[in-house]
Order: structure tokens, then sequence, then C-alpha cells
């Protein structure tokens, strides 16, 4: 929280001069045009990877990931029917190349040692990011318009795999990076950092477990057994709330959290839990349940967790009152609620999964019991509570290995929801196997309006309409239903 302020003053900065400046008194070379510093770039590229992250990803993914369902008092939209049109995604695509990814650039090329480390690591984030939505994607000729880097304004597409290679090199370079800037305490960076406070040694915990997770993400096509071991055996990663990456916002107008200010500002939250995560949640005794979701307060169900079918509103009288549904609490929508990047339950679940896989010098079975505690102590949720649930998984070490990924993947699903919607969507079409199609023959719900055919269930995004009119080299649109490189 206590970034932000000092965030308010820079976003202000960047967008205009005071009123009371008249132009006539700014001191401009002509000849040169003025530049952002390291420190606005960083707090710029970060605030917007939290509107991104929170607004065009999470508040669209919690419908795919069948978190939450359609509500009372709108028409039923395009996600719920699984339609989606190009020009949904132009404004990801292009905040992402034209905002994040410009000021990352800068942070890359900074002769301080910190910002490069930093800079690398957020942008392998968002390369990431954009990679597990739309596939192939401009990277090496990306963001090169500069006469001197080529002028290129058209960049090609490079394949989805060979990108995901180039993250592991640049996460590489940023945990060097990261590694001799935490041993030689360069502290260059400070409250411009609204993730960590310019503290290397967090940064470097943040870069090593998303760099497991990249590494982890092509298992079921490419896997990566080896490069893990020697991650697992050598790096320090996110164990704690402590270590999270996560951008704060306060409930103040202007400054609150991205998708509560986006929802507020139009009709408000009016989605109701899904039958298909309550049904789950149910039927594991799982006590994460009212965390998520707030009982019934009028009705026959008052009292009561009360969820519809994904994609039955139109089911419900329509004059029917939100009381009597089960809608998020604060934990999942709230003014002052953070964005989260990565958490450490999500960590240690892929920890839990690197030792079933490879055999890390972790222990799976521990590794999985700290993923609930610490999803439990983050819920407020009794650690005593822990052994219990754990216990009634049935997770053994002795088990196959698709039976301890089918665990892993229904916990890591659980644990996702109402902080990280958009990587519960993603990690579900990872979980949904040839062995086992875990989620879309079993826990998913198919919406009766559903414009795919029967079974169906969208494995990708469109390419944006801006880009496909702008750039000859954009391939030819796809369908929702093409899979990423990663994803069989």
């Amino acid at each position: 929280m206590k970034y932000i302020y000092r965030s308010l003053i820079v976003f202000a900065l960047l967008f205009s001069f005071s009123c009371e400046e008249k132009i006539t008194e700014i001191n401009v070379d002509p000849d040169t045009f003025p530049s952002a510093g390291e420190a606005q770039l960083l707090t710029n590229s970060i605030g917007m990877i939290g509107y991104i992250l929170d607004v065009e990803l999470n508040r669209y993914s919690l419908y795919w990931a069948q978190y939450y369902t359609w509500g009372i008092g709108v028409s039923l939209g395009n996600p719920e029917r699984f339609v989606q049109q190009g020009s949904d995604n132009d404004n990801y695509w292009e905040w992402a190349y034209s905002d994040c990814l410009i000021d990352l650039k800068g942070l890359t090329s900074s002769e301080s040692v910190a910002y490069q480390g930093i800079g690398k690591t957020l942008k392998a984030y968002v390369y990431q990011g954009l990679v597990d939505h739309f596939g192939d994607i401009p990277y090496t000729e990306a963001n090169r318009g500069e006469i001197s880097e080529g002028g290129i304004l058209t960049p090609a597409y490079d394949p989805a795999a060979t990108v995901y290679d180039s993250l592991v090199i640049l996460l590489d370079e940023a945990i060097a990076d990261l590694t001799f800037a935490d041993a030689n305490s360069i502290t260059d960076v400070g409250d411009d950092d609204l993730i960590y406070g310019g503290d290397m040694a967090a940064w470097l915990k943040f870069a090593n477990s998303l760099k497991l997770r990249v590494l982890l993400r092509t298992s079921e096509v490419d896997p990566q057994g080896a490069a893990i071991q020697a991650l697992i055996n050598s790096g320090t990663f996110i164990e704690t709330a402590a270590d999270m990456p996560e951008i704060p916002f306060i409930d103040v107008a202007g400054n609150q959290n991205p998708m509560y200010a986006r929802n507020e500002f139009g009709v408000g939250e009016f989605n109701f839990a899904s039958n298909a995560t309550l049904q789950v949640l149910t039927n594991l005794n799982d006590p994460r349940d009212t965390v998520f979701y707030a009982e019934a307060t009028v009705g026959t169900f008052a009292g009561q967790l009360r969820g519809i079918d994904q994609g039955t509103i139109d089911d419900e009288p329509f004059t029917a009152d939100q009381a009597e549904y089960s809608l998020a609490t604060a934990y999942a929508y709230a003014p002052d609620n953070s964005v989260i990047l990565m958490s450490p339950w999500e960590t240690w679940l892929l920890r839990a999964e690197a030792d079933a896989r490879y055999g890390t010098s972790d222990d799976d079975v521990a590794a999985l019991t700290s993923a609930i505690s610490t999803s439990f102590t983050y819920c407020g949720i009794a650690a005593s509570e822990v052994a219990t649930y754990v216990t009634g998984l049935g997770y053994d070490a002795g088990d196959p290995l698709e039976t301890k990924l089918d665990i892993i993947g229904v916990q890591k699903w659980i644990a996702l929801n109402g902080t990280q919607e958009d990587e519960g969507w993603i990690e579900t079409r990872r979980f949904d196997r040839p062995a086992n199609r875990l989620f879309t023959n079993g826990i998913f719900q198919e919406p009766p309006l559903s414009s795919l055919a029967a079974g169906q269930y969208p494995a990708t995004w469109l390419w944006p309409a801006s880009e496909r009119s702008l750039n000859p080299k954009a391939p030819a649109q796809r369908k929702i239903t093409d899979k990423i490189f990663w994803d069989n």
C-alpha cells in the first residue's frame, strides 16, 4: 500500500504538465526528444500490467475457468456463449506492446543492473501471457520501429515455442542481473517499484518462480526435466505471502482495484457462483467455499451457498433478487484488493508437480501441503484444518503420475479462484490432458447457448482485429478451439 501514493504522482507526471506551468517556462532542447527515466518507466509498466491483468484477463477468464457465470440484470454476454471477436482483444494487445513492453524495453537497456533484472523479469511475464493467449506473436522484431533498429513497423510473427525458448534465456539473464544486484546491495530502485520497493532478493524469487512456470508449461509436449531439477536445486522461490509479487490498490476513487473500478463504472458486480466450481468445493468439503462466495441472504436458500449452472441465467426469474444467490466476497472483489502476478500457492503447486514428474530435490507431498497451507492462511482459514483437508485428497507419494496430476490440477484451479482467474483458465487447459480430460470431460459444464460444437471449449484467443488490419504479416484468423503449442 505504501507505494501507491508515489505512483499517483508519477502517473500524473507521465500524462500532463502542471496547470501552473507555461510551455514557455520549460527549457527544452529542440533537437532532443524528452524521455522518461527508469523510475517513471518502472512505475508506469507495473501499473499497466496490473490493469491489463485484472481488467483484460482476469475479468474475462473468470467465465471460461467457470468460477463464475452470468447473473441477473443484463443480457447474456458473449463469453458465456463462447463467442469472441478479434476486436475484443485489441486493448490487451495494444497496451501490452505499445505501453508495457515499450517501457520495459527502456528498463532492459538501463545502465543499472537492478533495473535491467526487473525489466527482463516483467518482460518475460508479459510475453508469456501473450503466448498463452494467442500462440504465435511478434517477438524478435517487436517494438523495433526506430530507424536505428531497422524501422520495423510490421513485425514478423515468431513461433510460440520459439518465444518460450527465448523467455527461458531472458529469465536466465534476469536471474543473473538480480543475483548480482542483491549480492552487491545495489539500491538504485526504490519506491518507484510498486511491487517490492527495490528488494532484489524478492525479485529474484519472482524470476525463479516465473522460470519454473515457463518450464513446466511445456511438460506435456516438451519435457524440461533436467532444467527444472537444476532450477529447484539452486533457486529461491515465492514461498509465503510476504514473497508475493502483487500490485497494491486503495479504496480511493481513481486508485481502486482495476476490475472493481471497471465493473462499478458500469453495472456493478452481477456474476453468480458457477455450480461447476461449487460442486467440486462441496465434494471436497473445501472450507474456501465461503471465502470465495457469499451465502444467499434472502429466499429459500438464505444462509447457504447458491450458484447456477454455467450459462443458465435465462432459466432464472428475471425479477429475482441477487441476494438469493451467491456472488463474490471481498476476497475476490473489493476496491482495495491487490492484483497478484504470482502466488505462493501457485509456486508450491508448481514444485509439487515438478517433483511428481521429474523427481526434484523437493518432496511432492510436502509441497502440496505447503500450497494448501499458504492458500488457507491467505483465506483466513485455521492452520489446524490443513492436515485433515490434505488427508482427504488421498494424495500419496506412491500414486501413479496421472493420479497425482489430477489432484494437483484441481487444487491449482481451486486455489487461483478469486486472485488469479486468468492463470486458473490457462492451467485448466494444460491439465486437461489426453490421459484424462479432467475439465472438458468432467468438471466443466457446457453452456446451453454455446456457439461451439458439443463437448468443445475455448482453448485460445483470436488475434486482435487492429493487429490484423495494420500488420500484413499477421496470420489468418483462427478459431477459439485451436490450441497453443503446449496444449494437447
